[in-house]
């Protein structure tokens, strides 16, 4: 295993994919990790790709700022919808909402400290999975305590049983305990999230000279030694058109004139195959009359003309020298 021997560091290795994905998603994890200031090693040469053209901005850091207070209110929701199920003494229905409210809270928290969520309803799971990187969330229920662990199965206890069974039963005090946990997780999260955002806030700003003149000036750099490398033998595919300036010719690969009248028989078989079958207009074909009009304009211009006017005289002459 990697690291085996360092216990004292914890890592988290994700697919290109998946950051990728979670920095158009503006997982605050990502984007202040991924922060050029932070890279350990790149390779020069390489071929340059989304982490190393991004830069936050004062502008991404509002949206983050603007949906994390989106998160906190939907599930502060929940512990108001638990105070007024309390009142109601339907306390079954509050312990369902402490349950949803703990819940959000641990997914929330993982994004940030490890970039991922795990997708489960159970607490207990939840709290195991994040107890490394957060080991204040990681004792939220002290398990080794009997009565803790009581209190967590009620917890979990609560998905399952007060939606789908009449069996569930809990009293007052252990209502209070719950909401207790619920109010701490989220005073734990919103200093996590603070910290984070504050880390990734300092981090543009202490960036912005190598944002504009050293990054851009190693972009500049590649992409000159790159274009300096090209030549006109890696351009070949398109030759300039002889009889206008701005239009390219492109060449067919055939073994003669009689595979290119094949060729030619082909799409014309193919246009005719599609103008009599009832299409309907697609995303990935949005205007197939377009289409046919374009590969008939193809084959004419593959139809060999002059070829033809040179087989006509050598016909003529043919019938000629026999007569």
């Amino acid at each position: 295993k990697i690291f085996q021997e360092e216990t004292d560091s914890l890592y988290r290795i994700f697919s290109f994919e998946y950051a990728q994905q979670q920095l158009i998603e503006e997982n605050l994890f990502f984007v202040n990790g991924c922060n050029w200031n932070n890279i350990v090693y790149y390779e020069p040469s390489s071929k340059l790709d989304v982490f190393f053209e991004y830069y936050p901005n004062e502008k991404l850091l509002s949206r983050i700022e603007e949906n994390f207070h989106k998160e906190h209110s939907k599930i502060i929701a929940f512990l108001e919808g638990a105070q007024f199920y309390i009142e109601k003494d339907n306390l079954k229905q509050s312990a369902f909402m402490l349950q949803q409210c703990i819940e959000l809270w641990f997914r929330f928290a993982a994004l940030l400290a490890m970039g991922k969520e795990r997708k489960s309803h159970s607490i207990k799971e939840l709290q195991t999975y994040i107890k490394s990187y957060v080991p204040e969330l990681g004792n939220l229920f002290d398990c080794e305590k009997e009565e803790e662990q009581g209190l967590l199965k009620l917890v979990d206890d609560a998905y399952v049983v007060t939606r789908y069974e009449n069996s569930y039963e809990i009293n007052s005090q252990k209502i209070e305990i719950i909401k207790e946990k619920a109010n701490r997780i989220e005073l734990v999260v919103t200093h996590l999230f603070n910290n984070l955002f504050d880390a990734c806030k300092n981090n543009i700003n202490n960036s912005d000279y190598d944002t504009n003149q050293t990054s851009t000036e190693s972009i500049d750099f590649t992409y000159s030694k790159f274009i300096n490398s090209l030549s006109e033998k890696d351009f070949s595919s398109l030759k300039p058109y002889p009889h206008k300036k701005g239009l390219y010719t492109i060449g067919v690969m055939t073994l003669g004139y009689l595979e290119t009248s094949f060729m030619i028989s082909n799409l014309l078989k193919v246009c005719i195959l599609a103008m009599e079958y009832e299409y309907a207009p697609t995303r990935s074909i949005p205007d197939p009359t377009h289409n046919v009009k374009e590969v008939l304009g193809y084959v004419l211009d593959m139809i060999p003309h002059e070829e033809m006017e040179i087989l006509d005289v050598l016909r003529d002459l043919t019938i000629t020298q026999k007569s």
